[in-house]
């Protein structure tokens, strides 16, 4: 049923009509379809658009149950396409739209689906368009990475600043109450000074974690040695820090303490004035606590941004997420499992375990 050129002057003898040639001439794949869904005419986008993809059957398709093919897919949005183009048949609507991804497998491919009522016509028919959106689904892709880019940079200045900031803080309170000690002045002017140092690394850290793994300056560096470093900076109350392994591991060293400090922190604010340990495994390392532990349901969900259990204590939810992110930039895997105790394997605590580290035995 390719639409005639009716309103104009006749075409000439062996010529096609205007209409027909228009249908044609459409960038997008358009087929119309009757009431009850098969395919009465298609262009010649929709033929050449099966031809290259190998849809089987004829390359036009028509005289096909389109409908009944959607019905057929274990796909939801060719499920949703269907319901769409029914509504549309049934005059329950006159057009319907929707977007879907159609991934080959040289290109990643995005689509608008568009349904509209054939009104003028004498029985129910719809006119089904299929336009190709990659360009712009490219575009607002790269505009969430940029927005992700940017978000990632704020949760890390405005949440690991605070450890060094909070030491920083808490040493210039002790330095204005011992004016006279010479000893105790150089040691709070030296931490001071220290947490400063770690603040700035912090700001170079933000931007390697916003551009990624090819950013990371990686190194030889020694696992307790960047683990004790981490320790000083974050408020840790009566909780102890074991350091199980001596080993040197391939990383970037202001990026590897970031990740220490965070997990410390969780640690102190989960568990509490207990036990912190950090060792490796047959190819990475681990950080322990005895504390509570996670539950099972939550032990990925945990990663989240923003996603906490604390927020009354101003827990902001960032910290492991910056954790994530960290291992990501090295390419690294993380996950959260039981810490067991070498007596009974009861579990309990929470244990992070990285891999795909390369270690110095």
């Amino acid at each position: 049923m390719t639409p005639e050129c009716d309103d104009r002057e006749p075409a000439a003898s062996g010529e096609r009509p205007l209409t027909a040639a228009a249908f044609d001439a459409l960038p997008a794949q358009v087929a119309v379809v009757d009431s009850e869904g098969v395919i009465r005419a298609t262009n010649r986008a929709w033929r050449e658009f099966g031809a290259a993809n190998d849809l089987g059957g004829g390359v036009d398709m028509v005289g096909e149950d389109y409908l009944a093919v959607c019905d057929g897919s274990d796909d939801e949005t060719a499920t949703e396409a269907a319901a769409g183009i029914r509504s549309v048949i049934a005059g329950e609507r006159s057009s319907f739209s929707l977007e879907y991804p159609c991934h080959s497998p040289d290109e990643r491919r995005w689509f608008l689906m568009r349904a509209i009522e054939l009104s003028e016509y004498d029985a129910p028919h719809a006119l089904v368009m299929h336009v190709d959106i990659t360009d712009r689904k490219e575009a607002e892709l790269r505009v969430e990475a940029n927005n992700e880019t940017l978000s990632t940079v704020a949760n890390v200045l405005s949440h690991d600043l605070r450890n060094p900031l909070n030491v920083a803080m808490a040493r210039a309170d002790l330095l204005a109450e011992t004016p006279g000690d010479a000893d105790a002045v150089a040691e709070h002017a030296e931490s001071i000074s220290g947490s400063l140092e770690r603040m700035n690394d912090i700001v170079d850290d933000a931007l390697v974690l916003a551009r990624g793994s090819d950013a990371a300056d990686t190194e030889h560096v020694d696992l307790g040695t960047v683990a004790r470093a981490a320790w000083t900076n974050v408020e840790t109350g009566s909780a102890t820090l074991d350091v199980l392994d001596e080993v040197a591991l391939v990383a970037d060293a202001s990026l590897l303490a970031q990740l220490f400090e965070n997990l410390f922190r969780n640690a102190v604010e989960h568990a509490g004035d207990g036990r912190i340990s950090v060792g490796v495994t047959f190819d990475g390392f681990f950080v322990a606590d005895d504390g509570p532990g996670v539950a099972p349901g939550d032990r990925e969900q945990v990663f989240d941004a923003g996603y906490s259990t604390n927020e009354a204590d101003g827990n902001t939810g960032m910290g492991l997420a910056i954790v994530r992110k960290v291992a990501d930039a090295h390419g690294w895997s993380v996950r959260l499992t039981d810490a067991r105790t070498p007596t009974d394997g009861t579990p309990r605590g929470a244990r992070f375990e990285f891999a795909g580290v390369e270690l110095d035995r």
